[in-house]
């Protein structure tokens, strides 16, 4: 499992680093397989006691998950993620044992099957989701500008749109900072 903590705007010291692989290095019980596990740590501005935005994202496999927690003590960030990241992951490995309808085990499924459960409290785990809804629509070729006008003119968080340049699919969102972000497939 690879580590990389990052401090946007702010050095971290060694004993952040240390409490980090400490606490990180008990997912791999719960979700065998990760590859990678990302920590960034961003200063919200130049004051000491600044709100601090720490990120903690996992790849394993074709999977991210990711999850975001602010507080001015990046200790309690990351305690306030891992108990984020671990609902996260518990739905992940319940909604990967409940497609085995059909009694093929992968042996991916095998190896989660066997991981440790989380220590989640019956309150802590959220109910099965399903999908309600399916909405089709039609794509004009557009600059960013004008998506990011479309969204708000819509009174959405985010919109897909065919960029005019290259022709490809792509989404902009509104972040929780109020800027906006856009998402785009890899080549």
């Amino acid at each position: 499992m690879e580590l990389t903590i990052q401090g946007h705007g702010m050095e971290l010291g060694n004993g952040f680093e240390n409490f980090v692989r400490r606490k990180t290095g008990k997912l791999e019980r719960y979700l065998p397989g990760i590859e990678e596990v990302r920590v960034e740590v961003t200063k919200e501005s130049a004051k000491e006691d600044a709100t601090k935005t720490l990120e903690l994202t996992i790849r394993r496999r074709r999977t991210l998950l990711r999850v975001e927690e602010q507080n001015a003590d990046p200790f309690a960030a990351l305690d306030s993620a891992l108990d984020k990241m671990n609902q996260r992951i518990a739905r992940y490995k319940g909604r990967r044992m409940d497609r085995r309808h059909d009694g093929n085990v992968s042996d991916e499924d095998a190896e989660l099957a066997q991981a440790e459960a989380l220590p989640i409290s019956e309150d802590g785990i959220v109910p099965e989701q399903k999908l309600v809804r399916t909405k089709s629509f039609t794509t004009v070729p557009m600059g960013t500008d004008e998506a990011i006008e479309q969204m708000e003119l819509l009174g959405h968080d985010f919109f897909v749109f065919m960029h005019a340049d290259d022709g490809t699919i792509k989404v902009v969102y509104r972040r929780k900072s109020g800027d906006y972000g856009m998402l785009q497939p890899e080549k």
